[in-house]
């Protein structure tokens, strides 16, 4: 803003009124209190800052246990709370803090916003920003004050910030002036920013900031600077980014390894309290800057400044780093089927189920006593009328939900959890609703809060599936005897109860065949997609001889399982050539005068099925016709089945070469491939053969008896 002196005298009669206006009451601010989130005590953890011009204080709010830090509610104001010597922040070690922040519900007239500061600065409780005679909002009781349109390096305007400092800024207004008649004016910091945002950076190091020069011609030449600065790690948004009358939830993360800070926000929903995505940055921190003693520890709190236009601000603290360190988590199991329900899993309507909230304390200076439970427990659950406590210590207590409305439970932990007794678990059980239909249930939130500290935590988001009882019947009766190469129809009829809006299309058959799972199938839609009739069939190719045992089963999308119908299909055993090579060869030969064997071609092949009970026996014969030509003119030579060193010539009369027994399996005798060059079928030709094509017929013959 531009500072200019007046100079005048009001003569009046009446009441003079000395000291600012008539104090109004704030609608805005007292909503804010109302409706403020669960958090904890600031005594003895927060203070104001002791600059004579800090507005700052700690304030009740109207949830019971929680007080809450107001940094600015007025026009032209500076204010700071800092953590009190005891809770500095440990820079040596992983630290967690979270907190609720409010901004008003100005929107676009927001000013200014607040900062979250680390600092290290000499000023100790007093730190603040050389404002001079004028607060500048543009500050936000942090940053260097900008108000010499004459400097045009950052050292000066960097040395009137909190040294040895980083800030997390949540600005509500933006500052982008970028002309001569702004020129040292502290309206220039936001640069090319389109709207709220959160963004970081070091107060008192002058490579936050840019010096722009601006000049003019008229009315007479000049030039200025000004200040932009830089915003790293920047969340951006429209006006209801932050003032929008909602308290918004945001998480620090320290990781000492690192040295990196992440910051989270907008991460659990202000209304219900359930943990929600959020947005992430993470800086890295430079402790050179910010602890440049090396002390390991930094005072860290918040700050505001306010010019001509102002908003609410207030900080709810829910986690404080080094007093309390909790974390608290659920756990569903269905009893009936010991299985853990998380994140998008089902739970059977009618199951029995327990449901666990866990609450670990794991470190602090504090111990976490009082705890006061607050559980908005889960939808279409019905549960027992007593739930249980087990504290590590081995202590038990029971809680009483006789009388609990809206499945709302509050009680307070009777032990305190701390390194002796680290542990309690709330363990609420009951029975999942009979639901007739699919039902999804929300995530819903459970806060445990004493004045050192509140955690909270989410149940899963699940699914309660109704329980049905599918009855499935056979239209086919439970047999069937079929001829060898038959195939086999099973009729089923599904069954499915009244009230429940399923259709043929939605039911899964399960089928298995002599103990192996065949391929699933859905029902036909059929007629009118309701009739639960369907029908399976079973390829003759796939059925052995003998008993055949099929199975069926059918399952619903819910889980449901009916009862399993078993079908049995005979096939009478069989004795036959599975293959037979219609046409097989010897190799040509060169005659040379003299005897000689001739020897086999591949294509040879006798393969014999037998299909038939166990112990049944079985016998092949050979017979064949004498070799010769087209002509008529017969081969010099025999043909003989070899066995071991007996040769037998083959004649049109049927001699046995093989015989077995059958199996309880499909049992399938290749007969060629037990043969070498020197078994099994062997043409001798004489010294007088005489060249030609000579054929002769084979025949084989399989007998069912010995």
């Amino acid at each position: 803003m531009k500072l200019r002196t007046w100079l005048g005298v009001v003569f009046g009669l009446g009441a003079v009124v000395l000291g600012g206006g008539v104090a109004q009451a704030d609608t805005d601010y007292d909503n804010a209190l109302k409706s403020a989130p669960q958090g904890i005590s600031l005594e003895n953890i927060f203070t104001p800052g002791t600059t004579s011009n800090n507005q700052a204080a700690v304030v009740d709010t109207n949830t019971a246990g929680t007080q809450a830090a107001k940094v600015n509610n007025g026009k032209k104001q500076f204010g700071a709370l800092w953590s009190t010597a005891d809770n500095s922040f440990d820079l040596t070690k992983n630290e967690t803090a979270s907190m609720w922040l409010y901004f008003g519900n100005t929107g676009k007239k927001a000013a200014d916003g607040m900062a979250l500061v680390f600092q290290n600065d000499g000023a100790g409780l007093a730190a603040s920003p050389g404002f001079g005679k004028t607060i500048s909002g543009e500050t936000l009781g942090v940053w260097g004050v900008d108000t010499d349109k004459k400097q045009s390096t950052a050292d000066k305007l960097a040395a009137s910030a909190i040294q040895n400092s980083w800030a997390l800024e949540f600005d509500t207004h933006l500052n982008t002036s970028s002309n001569y008649s702004n020129a040292g004016d502290a309206d220039s910091f936001d640069g090319k920013l389109k709207g709220p945002h959160l963004a970081h950076n070091y107060p008192g190091e002058a490579s936050t900031y840019q010096m722009v020069k601006a000049s003019q011609l008229l009315p007479y030449p000049a030039s200025g600077y000004y200040a932009t600065q830089t915003h790293a790690g920047a969340i951006t948004g429209d006006y209801t980014l932050l003032s929008n009358g909602a308290w918004h939830h945001l998480t620090l993360d320290w990781d000492a390894t690192t040295k990196q800070m992440t910051y989270t926000f907008n991460d659990k929903d202000p209304v219900t309290g359930n943990d929600q995505a959020g947005v992430s940055e993470t800086a890295d921190l430079d402790l050179k800057k910010i602890d440049p003693d090396n002390s390991g520890k930094i005072r860290w709190g918040f700050t505001g400044a306010t010019g001509d236009s102002y908003e609410n601000n207030l900080v709810v603290m829910e986690k404080v780093p080094g007093l309390v360190n909790a974390k608290a988590h659920t756990t569903l199991t269905d009893l009936q089927t010991n299985q853990t329900i998380d994140d998008g899993d089902v739970l059977k309507g009618t199951h029995q189920f327990r449901l666990d909230y866990q609450l670990d304390y794991r470190d602090g200076k504090q111990s976490w006593k009082d705890v006061a439970a607050k559980i908005q427990l889960p939808a279409s659950l019905d549960y027992d009328q007593t739930a249980t406590i087990r504290y590590q210590n081995g202590k038990t207590s029971s809680v009483d939900l006789a009388g609990m409305t809206d499945n709302q439970a509050s009680f307070t932990l009777g032990e305190a959890l701390s390194a002796d007794n680290p542990t309690a678990t709330i363990s609420f059980t009951g029975t999942a609703a009979d639901v007739k239909g699919p039902v999804t249930v929300d995530a819903s939130a459970g806060s445990f809060t004493a004045v050192n500290g509140v955690v909270t935590t989410d149940t899963s988001v699940f699914t309660v599936n109704p329980t049905l009882e599918l009855n499935l019947f056979s239209l086919s009766g439970s047999s069937v005897q079929l001829e060898p190469g038959e195939s086999a129809t099973f009729k089923g009829l599904i069954v499915i109860p009244e009230g429940v809006d399923l259709n043929n299309t939605d039911m899964t058959v399960h089928p298995t065949l002599n103990g192996t799972a065949q391929a699933d199938f859905k029902l036909p839609a059929g007629d009118d997609n309701s009739s639960g009739r369907f029908n399976y069939s079973v390829a003759a190719n796939q059925l052995k001889s003998g008993t055949n045992t099929l199975k069926l089963s059918v399952e619903d999308p819910y889980g449901n399982v009916s009862n399993t119908v078993t079908y049995t299909i005979t096939v009478p055993g069989q004795l036959l050539f599975q293959q037979v090579s219609t046409k097989s060869s010897f190799e040509a030969t060169t005659l040379t005068g003299a005897s000689q064997k001739v020897k086999r071609t591949k294509d040879w092949q006798v393969e014999i099925l037998d299909t038939r009970e166990a112990g049944a026996e079985w016998s092949l014969q050979v017979a064949g016709t004498k070799f010769a030509t087209a002509a008529g003119q017969e081969l010099s030579g025999s043909l003989y089945y070899y066995d071991s060193d007996q040769k037998s010539p083959v004649t049109s009369t049927p001699m046995t070469v093989m015989s077995g027994t059958s199996s309880d399996q499909d049992d399938v005798t290749d007969v060629v491939g037990g043969w070498d060059d020197e078994a099994g079928l062997v043409l001798e030709v004489d010294g007088d053969a005489v060249q030609g094509e000579y054929s002769a017929n084979i025949t084989w013959t399989l007998n069912n008896v010995p």
